[in-house]
């Protein structure tokens, strides 16, 4: 089993020499591969920000349309409430005309 194992160990480290890349660190294609990295990331960081900016704007624009429209349906339901004000004003003054006049036709006769 120990044999096994200790065999596993070293056909692992015989892979990973085998695989590795066998460049020294102070390689300029090191240097670029790095510098590739970092700007990949500081693009992928400005992608996130730009997608934060534009969810927070599409936020605040559904905010206001939806500001607009509960002031719009107060708005209408303010006019509605002054139409039907009107409507019952000018039904009771037809209403007092009209007695007005019933009372004037029986006091003359």
């Amino acid at each position: 089993m120990k044999v096994i194992l200790v065999l596993m160990l070293v056909l692992g480290a015989a892979v990973c020499s085998i695989a590795s890349p066998t460049r020294s660190w102070d390689d300029p294609s090191w240097d670029s591969w790095r510098q590739e990295v970092r700007d990949a990331r500081e693009r992928a960081r400005e992608a996130r920000n730009e997608a934060r900016r534009e969810a927070r704007r599409a936020t605040e624009e559904a905010r206001r349309a939806a500001y607009e429209a509960r002031r719009e349906a107060f708005e209408s339901r303010t006019e509605m409430r002054r139409e039907q004000q009107r409507f019952l004003r000018e039904m009771r003054e037809q209403r007092r005309e009209v007695e007005r006049e019933v009372r004037d036709a029986f006091r003359y006769r």
